[in-house]
């Protein structure tokens, strides 16, 4: 046997192949960064879209249920109210005769539900009993009772009749989503008083 067959690696082969490792492995690493970069923005990206349409949802469930809204733009709460209407018959004075019967008409609010931004969030406020009469003008104060979403950036609604337009823009981190949209209130308007 000679001694050529005995010999293993140079010195310079084994350099050159751990350096044709070392720029393959990193341009794995670098593959798998930009994939897994890629699929965070992308997931970020559809997480604020879905808490978005979840929350413009519940908005609008809200909205259609609700058969009287005030907002009020200085404070950024939208306030909704569910208003029960009752006829009661008007007594007769005595001795009248009436073939059209008198009727007064009771209004009273059964549900009311307060939306208020603050602080890059949106609580909801709710009261299921008979409330105080609706808020006409002035600021509306809102307790915060129960967080409703997060990260929202802005919040504006306007109030046209019975269609109740709702815009709002979340934002987390350097994605922002945009949202409007248009409800018409079902049961439809009640004024109060």
């Amino acid at each position: 046997m000679s001694i050529k067959d005995k010999k293993g690696y140079s010195l310079v082969e084994l350099i050159i192949s751990m350096a044709i490792l070392a720029i393959v492995a990193g341009s794995i690493m670098l593959l798998m960064q930009s994939g897994s970069r890629s699929y965070n923005n992308t997931k970020a990206e559809l997480d604020l879209q879905m808490e978005s349409q979840t929350l413009m949802a519940q908005l609008n469930t809200m909205i259609m249920e609700a058969n009287c809204v005030k907002y009020d733009s200085a404070s950024k709460t939208l306030v909704l109210y569910q208003i029960g209407t009752k006829k009661t018959a008007m007594p007769v004075a005595s001795g009248a005769v009436s073939k059209i019967p008198n009727y007064q008409i009771e209004k009273n609010v059964t549900d009311q539900k307060m939306i208020k931004q603050q602080a890059g969030k949106l609580y909801l406020s709710e009261t299921s009993h008979e409330v105080a009469t609706p808020a006409s003008g002035g600021g509306v104060s809102c307790a915060p009772d129960e967080l409703l979403a997060d990260y929202v950036n802005s919040f504006d609604v306007a109030v046209k009749g019975n269609k109740v337009t709702v815009s709002f823009e979340m934002k987390s981190g350097k994605k922002k989503y945009k949202l409007d949209e248009t409800t018409k209130i079902r049961n439809g308007l009640v004024t109060y008083p």
